[in-house]
């Protein structure tokens, strides 16, 4: 019965339905594969060497930099009302004290609003320190930004190098880092610091179980389907004589 002309093509239908969803779902892992890969390749440039801020000329906003000095703890400052994974908190600002005599103020990642509150603020590693992250120019607040102070700490809605430099006792520069990647890297509690976003919101792994899934519905289906028909198809057996 099995190898009748319109069994086989049922045969012949489940195993072409099966390797095209096992396809399909190798071919989800390894876009799986190619997007993780993309992933590390972005966070190992967030980590490489860049040119030198001060050194490196005619830097635009949106430009790789890196600069090396040492945090000045005494002076922070917070840039409020950010968010990140849909969650509202502040952004650390640090000023990164160079060889030159300046500073230059370092976005050094995002709080919660209950630590970016607390005191003291996170504190960097000890010694000198190399930032590596895009450089910004400076926004002036407008009438209607207000600055605040938490716990002697002023709050700015945005990063006005200005209004910053006024509470510092040495020169700051016009520009400002947004930290990608620090040396030493930041320890636990820091602030997070951005990450490569994804190449897309796609979830392969998860499409890819499900493809095997679909895969083992006529494998496990079809057999169950033609047990049940030769059962039918057998006569019923006399019953026994005594």
């Amino acid at each position: 019965m099995l190898l009748r002309p319109r069994w086989i093509a049922g045969h012949v239908t489940v195993l072409v339905l099966a390797a095209i969803f096992v396809a399909l779902g190798f071919w989800q892992l390894a876009r799986n594969h190619q997007k993780q890969q993309k992933v590390r390749a972005e966070r190992l440039a967030y980590d490489a060497p860049a040119p030198d801020l001060i050194t490196t000329p005619g830097l635009g906003d949106g430009d790789r930099t890196q600069a090396e000095g040492s945090y000045d703890l005494s002076h922070q400052f917070l840039l409020r009302n950010q968010v990140l994974g849909g969650n509202v908190g502040d952004d650390l600002l640090t000023p990164l004290r160079l060889s030159d005599g300046t500073a230059v103020i370092v976005n050094r990642g995002w709080l919660q609003l209950d630590n970016a509150e607390q005191e003291p603020l996170p504190a960097p590693p000890a010694g000198p320190i190399v930032v590596r992250g895009l450089v910004h120019p400076a926004r002036t607040l407008s009438a209607q930004d207000s600055a605040s102070t938490t716990n002697g700490v002023l709050s700015l809605p945005r990063v006005d190098v200005g209004r910053i430099g006024a509470a510092i006792p040495y020169p700051v520069r016009s520009n400002w880092i947004e930290m990608q990647a620090q040396e030493p890297p930041p320890g636990p509690g820091a602030p997070q610091l951005p990450q490569p976003p994804p190449p897309d919101p796609v979830n392969h792994m998860q499409y890819a179980i499900e493809w095997f899934a679909f895969a083992l519905i006529p494998l496990i289906g079809w057999p169950i389907v033609l047990v049940r028909i030769a059962r039918r198809q057998q006569p019923e057996r006399e019953p026994a004589s005594a």
